[in-house]
């Protein structure tokens, strides 16, 4: 017997409860409650109650409300054999005795209504659509549990649905349906995306698209809210209609493949042989009076006719399709006479049918040879389709034996000779075939039928003004205005800042000779790159100039005081080597970055790019899964400059090979560690390079701190990419003992320190890393920069720097290796006499110069001529105009005597620490009012932004997608971010107020891309732990042992690198309970 679980309440109370009953087939609700009553111990004066009965799948699960006459077992079937009897009084006038109801029993209510997700008003049909589409599940009294749930779920699932109705109705409704029947309930939701409304014509379907809504679609029919009863009406027509979107795209998938093989064959593809067919009709008896009726004019042209000669039945057929049809198939009881019926069919290109009376004193061979006749007769006049392939087949023989002919013309006689009746592939080919015909009609083969060949070509009218805009972009405009790519993945340079063409125009005219052709507006951002090459619309530009132009908010860095005064000393430095052109080298140096070298048989990419990459030259290794290595190497790249005549001339010429020494060496690097100038043990590097290579004068050029881009070598490292991409770099395999010390060994620190104690690990460990560097060495030497090839130098052994270090002990014995801070070096007399006799220091370049005289016992003798080098002065530190808006001219202060009083960060030295500019000191609340984070483009750690008021819904959605918009760098501000307009395909995009929301939102701008992680990150509570330092992100495998001990005692999460670097870690004030939230990062 069937058994059912019961619970009876009465006032919110359970007094009967959940427990297994037995049910009598064929018995109703009521009858069941009256019989459960007598069973269980139900007091006696809750029988006669009034009942409601809920049906539900679990006890949790909503509950269906069930009339008391409906059968019990039939209904538990279908909605759960949970039952819920709920009990009223019967006299409804004494609501003084009904106890109220307590809040727990509101909530449990009103987590079983139902709702729907909310729209904003319509703006065009496509919201309307949605709107529509909401209204039916409330029609059909559906709906979801939540509002949450309404406006997550149900909003996405209408939206989706509402996408792919909206898709197939811009392609075309009727032409799916025609072929796979939509159903009925989604057939009102059509025919509202008119083409007429639209700038562009009906697309077309696409197999990819029908697909993706399909897979968009059917995963909504796996979900548990679709499959309760109450949906039951939608599942079904969705599962036909989802099923549908798929059939169709496996159909226009197997039309294509049959398209693509019709145009590729070289035989037409209807063969009249198989197309066409012959039959006798036979003379009728009796014919009825409609056939005789309707066939009357068809049967008197056929008496009238001799015997044999056919007859094309069009002119007596009937204009539409099904009824011209129905007249073809009465053909055979329309004639008192034998006739003989043709029938070519080719699709709904060419349908004919032909018909000639039959002699009846013909015998039968008689009657072979004739129908013979009349079908070979009639194939000259059936039309015949040639394929693509065919006709270029044609044209390509043509052209390889005569030469190149106007293709409008081989076509006319293609089609003219070898009767081809295919039509023009589009309407422009058309007009020009039109024009051949006519060419041929009149016989005069001197009209022109491609007005396009009138053109003259190129025009070299503003060859001028592009000569002199690109010295502008290669000289002038470097030093302010451009920019190095940031994503590095090409060689053109980037307007940074929004300047507009009219501004560029007018600089380029500025240094241009007067009353030159100056091309409009249109046509000089036609010559830029475009911003995506692969849109079609990359096809308008013609990339004369390299450069690409950008909006601000596409490209953001951090500026820095000194920036115009380094670009005015960087110019003195190139100026000056024009003027020692003839004995000078002008070098630009930097190092790559570091390229993780892998332990053997584990392969790490050299860039973090690519899954395959290639160790050897014949084998081939996955890239390991973790990117913690042990051992590096770094690439020092060094351009040696062609030195132009004129300022205005490329700088971004030259190799990396010196052939000949020359007196005079001219440096400009980044200012990284191991370049900044303003160090002890680098300004004794340029010391011992100088008295190596016996120079007269040696200048150390510096770029400004985050300004390296601005030199010129960094166009390079977007070659070497290319070099290292798809490239895993792994070392070679030691002797087992080496091999147990370097897996004790973490870090390049503890290999040095182990290599104390075994003299023969770092020599072995050389010899280990030498075939990846002969790798790296041969992938390099492949590369060229404006086709000159680049060349590998070694890397300087322990004997060089030795050999290095013995000319430093010429000038002071005393020097000792540690001797590398000023510190060190103050009671060093010696060589404290040659610094302040030879050289100059500055904070942003070094300088070492002979004096030029004979008998000086510090310097050595010149190695240029005399008179040559009384020319030569030193490098003067930039100084301002008497409008200090700019630096004066390089030959209006060199060899005068200069200070670096000028410089903007010596004159604010004394000023307080920068501050941020949000007028508020950041803190955990205010992290939580936002609860969105921005990841540094260039550190990639993750900034927080902060707010004092809290962000709703909508402002959170349009913050996260302006700053999907733009590339942020630690130190940028969000409140000239606000200001600028950024362009969004997204039409709901231009109605964000942006600048609404940075009124509130605000980020720290006195951080840089060195500073660690920030406090609030952590002490919000909303995101999960990283590494405090670097921002990593922790991942299984992770060693996290001793990690875990300090996070224990406190300390803040570290990696295994930053654990094993940082000495003084950061403690927390207090331990913050991680909160179970969701993480919104975006990525700039």
């Amino acid at each position: 017997m069937p058994t059912v679980i019961v619970n009876v309440e009465y006032l919110s109370k359970s007094v009967f409860g959940w427990e297994g009953l037995p049910v009598d087939e064929n018995i109703n609700v009521d009858e069941f409650y009256q019989d459960s009553c007598y069973k269980c111990e139900i007091r006696r004066e809750l029988w006669n109650k009034n009942i409601t009965a809920y049906f539900s799948l679990t006890k949790t699960s909503e509950k269906e409300k069930i009339g008391l006459k409906c059968d019990v077992w039939e209904t538990a079937k279908n909605y759960g054999k949970y039952i819920t009897f709920k009990l009223k009084d019967n006299d409804y006038s004494n609501e003084s005795t009904t106890k109220t109801k307590n809040a727990f029993e509101l909530m449990r209510i009103a987590s079983t209504l139902n709702y729907l997700p909310e729209f904003n008003l319509p703006k065009n049909s496509f919201d309307q659509l949605r709107i529509d589409l909401c209204e039916l599940i409330k029609t059909n009294g559906c709906g979801w549990i939540g509002k949450d749930n309404a406006n997550v779920i149900g909003k996405k699932f209408i939206t989706d649905l509402s996408k792919s109705i909206w898709y197939i109705d811009s392609c075309s409704f009727k032409t799916i349906d025609d072929r796979y029947k939509i159903p009925e309930i989604f057939t009102i939701f059509f025919n509202r995306a008119h083409p007429e409304n639209h700038r562009h014509a009906r697309r077309s379907f696409n197999s990819s698209e029908l697909q993706n809504f399909y897979k968009i679609v059917i995963n909504y029919l796996e979900l548990p809210w679709i499959s309760k009863p109450k949906f039951s009406w939608l599942k079904v027509p969705l599962q036909i209609y989802v099923n549908n979107l798929l059939k169709y795209s496996d159909y226009l998938i197997e039309q294509k493949a049959i398209t693509l093989k019709n145009q590729n064959s070289l035989a037409p593809i209807v063969d009249e042989g198989k197309a066409a067919y012959i039959e006798i009709l036979d003379a009728n008896i009796w014919r009825p009076p409609i056939i005789v009726e309707e066939f009357k004019l068809l049967t008197r042209s056929l008496e009238e006719s001799p015997y044999w000669e056919p007859i094309n039945i069009s002119q007596f057929c009937p204009n539409e399709r099904m009824r011209r049809c129905r007249f073809i198939e009465k053909l055979k009881n329309a004639f008192l006479f034998k006739v003989g019926k043709y029938t070519y069919h080719h699709g709904n290109i060419q349908n004919s049918v032909y018909l000639w009376r039959i002699d009846n004193n013909s015998n039968e061979e008689e009657l072979v040879n004739k129908h013979y006749k009349i079908r070979n007769n009639l194939k000259q006049t059936i039309q015949i389709y040639h394929t693509r392939a065919m006709r270029k087949e044609f044209i390509d023989t043509v052209e390889l034996c005569i030469g190149k002919v106007e293709k409008a013309r081989i076509r006319y006689i293609y089609s003219t000779w070898l009767e081809d009746s295919s039509a023009s592939v589009n309407l422009v080919t058309q007009n020009i075939d039109d024009r051949v015909l006519l060419i041929f009609e009149l016989g005069d083969p001197e009209l022109i039928t491609d007005l396009r060949e009138i053109n003259e070509g190129r025009i070299f009218k503003y060859d001028l003004f592009w000569e002199y805009a690109l010295k502008y972009l290669e000289g002038i405009a470097q030093e302010s205005i451009l920019a190095v790519d940031e994503r590095r993945h090409d060689i053109f340079q980037h307007l940074a800042v929004a300047i507009s063409i009219r501004d560029f125009q007018n600089q380029v005219l500025k240094i241009c000779p007067l009353n030159i052709p100056t091309p409009s507006l249109q046509w000089i951002r036609l010559q830029f790159w475009p911003k995506n090459p692969t849109h079609k619309s990359s096809l308008q530009f013609t990339c004369k100039l390299p450069i690409k132009f950008m909006v601000q908010t596409r490209q953001l860095r951090c500026d820095h005081e000194d920036a115009h005064y380094a670009s005015a000393l960087f110019r003195y430095q190139k100026e000056m080597a024009i003027l020692l052109r003839e004995n000078s080298w002008l070098v630009f140096m930097d190092d790559k970055h570091r390229c993780k070298v892998g332990e053997p048989g584990y392969p790490v990419a050299a860039v973090e790019r690519g899954r395959q990459v290639i160790v050897s030259k014949n084998k081939t290794f996955q890239v390991a899964d973790h990117d913690f290595t042990k051992c590096g190497i770094i690439p020092s790249v060094t351009m040696i400059c062609d030195i132009p005549c004129t300022i205005e001339e490329s700088f971004y010429k030259g190799q990396v090979y010196v052939d000949e020494n020359k007196p005079y060496l001219l440096l400009y690097t980044d200012g990284g560690p191991d370049h900044r100038v303003t160090y002890i043990r680098v300004q004794m590097a340029l010391i011992a390079l100088y008295l190596k290579l016996d120079l007269d004068l040696l200048v150390a050029v510096r770029t400004p701190p985050g300004h390296s881009w601005k030199n010129p070598v960094e166009r390079i490292m977007s070659i070497l990419n290319l070099g290292l991409q798809c490239v895993g770099l792994m070392r070679n395999e030691m002797s087992e003992e080496l091999e147990k010390i370097m897996k004790r060994c973490n870090s390049m620190d503890d290999i040095r320190e182990k290599s104390q104690n075994e003299p023969h690990l770092k020599e072995e460990l050389i010899k280990s890393l030498q075939p990846t560097i002969d790798l790296m060495e041969g992938i390099f030497e492949r590369l060229t920069l404006k086709e000159e090839s680049f060349k590998t130098f070694k890397a300087a052994s322990d004997e060089d720097i030795r050999e290095l270090w013995e000319l430093l002990l010429e000038i002071d014995e005393t020097l000792e290796l540690d001797d590398r801070t000023k510190k060190s070096i103050k009671n060093k007399e010696k060589f404290q006499e040659f610094y302040n006799h030879c050289c100059k220091s500055r904070h942003y370049f070094f300088q070492i110069k002979k004096c030029g005289k004979a008998d000086c016992n510090i310097c050595k003798p010149l190695k240029s001529d005399e008179v040559d080098f009384s020319q030569v002065h030193s490098l003067p530190d930039p100084i301002p105009t008497i409008d200090k808006t700019s630096y004066k001219e390089f030959s209006e202060i060199y060899g005068t005597i200069t200070t670096e009083q000028h410089r903007p960060s010596l004159k604010h030295q004394q000023k307080d620490k920068q501050t941020n500019k949000m007028g508020f000191s950041p803190n955990a609340q205010f992290t939580k009012n936002v609860g969105v984070v921005v990841e540094c483009y260039e550190c990639n750690r993750w900034r927080v932004l902060y707010s004092k008021t809290k962000l709703n819904s909508i402002e959170i959605s349009n913050l996260e997608r302006y700053i999907d918009t733009i590339q942020y760098v630690c130190g940028d501000s969000f409140n000239t971010l606000a200001d600028t307009e950024v362009s969004n395909n997204n039409d709901d995009y231009e109605s964000d107020n942006v600048n609404e929301i940075f009124e509130k939102v605000k980020i720290n701008n006195s951080l840089t891309c060195n500073s660690p992680m920030e406090i609030p990150y952590y002490s919000s509570g909303l995101f999960e732990d990283i590494c405090f330092q670097c921002g990593k992100i922790p991942e299984e495998g992770d060693e996290e042992s001793n990690n875990q001990v300090n996070i224990e005692e406190g300390y803040y999460y570290y990696c295994n690198e930053c654990y094993i670097t940082v000495d003084s870690k950061k403690r927390r004030n207090r331990k913050v309970k991680l909160q179970q939230s969701k993480r919104r990062r975006t990525d700039a």
